[in-house]
């Protein structure tokens, strides 16, 4: 059985390109897991990634249900506009190098393109701008309020940098589109041993970064924010070595290979038809 929602990058990427992929979307995934454990238990029951528990939240603060036992409304709507904004900055990146556009079943998605290392490079720098924040502050619960903006607007870029890999069911910041992938998929026998593997890795990998961030705040709350920012560097660097195209200089100007090779399969394929 095929997917029931076409990983549009492998067809023209190899398998491993498509594995370090994947293992790059889960460690993305685990960082996550790491900034949402750090904020949601320093700042109080809010969500630096997962928006829509925090529309939830906003409306329970609205309510007047307040700390402890409710949100703090103002740092809800911090990181809802936060992450909002973070959304908004990532597009006209992306739009640069068509990373917005809908694309076509013969068109061909290139397993990791530069325009998401860009967006998580931006990322980056609102991550080591937390961790500067935090080291230095005398109380990182005092400064909820320009914390949580940083992390937010951070998640956001994120979000639309993996959207923008067109692979189904995963962004890295928001899990319930994938696990209701995964469910469905399973249940329809419509998902390749592959896409469970990658899912199923990343929805993992979120749990997994969510305790090591409650360990670190426990035991290193110093440095709670540390690994994150170095797993997203992590990522950007070896998504820069492994899975960067090669390049020919012909008279079109420099092509990508694969991406060459593959229009012209797609050109023939429609000739042919």
């Amino acid at each position: 059985m095929h997917d029931r929602v076409t990983d549009r990058a492998a067809a023209h990427a190899t398998p491993a390109a498509l594995a370090v992929r994947d293992w790059l979307l889960a460690a993305l995934s685990f960082a996550t897991g790491t900034y949402e454990a750090i904020c949601f238990l320093t700042f109080g029951k809010v969500f630096t990634a997962a928006q829509t528990g925090n529309l939830v939240l906003l409306g329970i603060g609205v309510a007047g249900t307040h700390q402890p036992a409710g949100p703090n409304p103002v740092t809800v709507l911090i990181s809802l506009v936060a992450f909002a904004a973070g959304a908004a900055l990532a597009m006209p990146v992306l739009r640069a190098f068509n990373g917005d556009q809908e694309i076509a079943d013969n068109d061909v998605v290139q397993a990791w393109p530069r325009r998401v290392s860009i967006v998580l490079a931006i990322a980056l720098v609102l991550q080591a701008g937390f961790l500067a924040v935090w080291v230095t502050a005398a109380s990182p619960a005092s400064l909820a309020y320009p914390l949580m903006a940083l992390s937010a607007l951070a998640m956001g870029l994120q979000m639309n940098a993996i959207r923008s890999l067109h692979v189904p069911g995963v962004s890295t910041t928001a899990f319930t589109a994938g696990y209701i992938e995964l469910v469905s998929g399973l249940a329809l026998w419509s998902l390749t041993a592959h896409s469970v593997r990658r899912l199923t890795t990343t929805m993992i990998c979120l749990a997994a970064g969510a305790l090591f961030g409650d360990l670190m705040l426990g035991h290193a709350h110093l440095y709670a924010p540390v690994v994150p920012v170095f797993v997203t560097a992590a990522v950007i660097v070896i998504a820069s070595v492994a899975l960067k195209p090669l390049t020919r200089s012909g008279p079109g100007g420099e092509q990508d290979l694969p991406v060459q090779q593959a229009t012209k399969h797609a050109s023939s394929a429609r000739r042919t038809k």
